[in-house]
């Protein structure tokens, strides 16, 4: 009778210590987004693991009181067992194939299976890990109380909180591992969801149009001039300036325009533009993306003009250019240019890139690491790094990459050629780029 109950108690114990191995790792590697997502459908178990995971701690230290317990009973009533009822030499014996079995059976396996099925696993492990932990919650407690004391002594604090949302780190880690051997469209998703991170880092002054390139009307022209003027425009929105191209004196919503010439039948000399115009909305070129979409939100606008420090006209940002940050280029009917225009992919795999592309961009596009912070464009970041406006024909080494300056107009850097460490892969809208007759070399 000893004999048969001392089997049975020790499997028992066996799987009493297998069930709180397999429930710590479960608890603590259990996505709880997969759990939120279920304790949104109802699920109250999902519900329960949750909370086990909001206070982690409390939750290991319960299961590994108890684990520790069970783990000392096992040997404990093997080595009396072989004292009382074994020869030495059996005694030997059953104490080691205890052993195995704790190592093997109590262990490994549990966390095995665990780790396997570490959502049903969990499920199933809610309830009794949340009994037990109201249980011994005093002495838990207690002990986990002395171990801080400890630690206290030798210099290391542990806080007392953990609240166990994923850092952006995480979410990173979490969007490059989905996307490893991922196809095409897993990869632009992964592009699309690291680029949703990045807008509360990026400022305005590397997605915004450039004041160069800002195309604005001369308040002082007649409404014919305008009306020619805003027909060939493909915008929107149209600043209005006086007496220098900086002075913005408001905004002109092309929409608006063409409705009061409609309501005059076409008679300009009714028609007053300072009524038509909207107050331009200047932010500072500090502003992030996710700050300025959130402004477009509250104030209905998709149009802000940027300015620096002192006040002066960088350029102007969109809600469409917003939004080429998270999904890429956005060309439509009334574009005139075109990113193939600016991105040429060569044969010998060298790129030809205009010096005007975004930094953003290209690291988007070809998965380089060019530094962002320093400057916003590719020419930009060159007369950085070099501290000087380089001349034609100078090739440096940068970020990894071989940098050549194929083109220069004044001050302005138009063209380099980059050659990267490994041929760069074409996108499907620029297969056709590397045979265009329309670039040209030129000094």
């Amino acid at each position: 009778m000893v004999h048969i109950s001392f089997v049975l108690g020790t499997i028992f114990l066996l799987f009493l210590a297998a069930f709180l191995s397999g429930a710590e790792t479960a608890i603590t590697g259990a996505s709880r987004a997969h759990l939120f997502h279920l304790a949104k459908k109802g699920d109250e178990r999902a519900k329960k693991v949750l909370q086990l995971q909001d206070d982690m701690s409390l939750s290991i230290e319960t299961i590994l009181v108890l684990n520790q317990l069970v783990s000392f009973i096992i040997p404990t009533i093997s080595a009396w067992y072989s004292f009382h009822y074994l020869s030495p030499t059996q005694g030997t014996i059953c104490t080691t194939i205890v052993a195995l079995l704790i190592v093997v059976y109590a262990e490994i396996c549990p966390k095995m299976i665990a780790i396997r099925f570490i959502i049903p696993f969990s499920l199933f492990v809610a309830h009794p890990i949340k009994v037990a932990i109201d249980v011994i919650r005093s002495v838990t407690k207690i002990l986990e109380k002395c171990a801080k004391l400890s630690l206290r002594l030798i210099g290391v604090r542990i806080n007392e909180k953990n609240t166990g949302d994923a850092s952006d780190e995480e979410l990173r880690g979490a969007i490059e591992m989905h996307a490893v051997g991922g196809d095409e469209e897993e990869a632009q998703k992964k592009s699309m969801l690291k680029s949703i991170l990045d807008l509360e880092d990026v400022p305005v002054n590397q997605a915004m149009v450039h004041r160069k390139h800002l195309r604005t009307l001369n308040a002082s022209l007649s409404i014919d001039e305008m009306a020619k003027e805003i027909t060939n425009c493909p915008f929107s929105r149209i600043p209005l300036w006086k007496d220098n191209p900086e002075n913005i004196i408001g905004i002109l919503k092309v929409k608006t325009f063409f409705r009061a010439l409609q309501l005059n039948n076409g008679d300009t000399k009714n028609i007053k533009i300072s009524s038509l115009i909207a107050a331009p909305w200047y932010i500072p070129e500090t502003t992030t993306l996710l700050e300025q979409l959130q402004n477009f939100k509250k104030k209905g606008e998709h149009f802000s003009l940027v300015v620096d420090e002192y006040g002066d006209l960088l350029g102007c940002i969109t809600l469409e250019d917003i939004l080429e940050e998270i999904v890429g280029e956005i060309v439509d009917e009334y574009d005139n240019r075109d990113m193939a225009d600016d991105v040429k992919i060569q044969p010998d795999g060298s790129v030809l890139i205009n010096g005007a592309m975004p930094i953003r961009d290209l690291n988007r596009q070809f998965d380089w690491n060019i530094p962002e912070k320093t400057a916003s464009t590719i020419a930009g970041f060159i007369m950085y790094e070099v501290r000087k406006i380089p001349d034609v024909g100078q090739v440096y080494m940068l970020a990894g990459l071989k940098m050549e300056i194929l083109r220069r107009q004044r001050n302005q850097i138009v063209m380099v050629r980059v050659t990267p460490a490994a041929p760069a892969v074409p996108d499907e809208n620029l297969e056709k780029a590397s045979e265009s007759p329309e670039f040209k070399q030129e000094d």
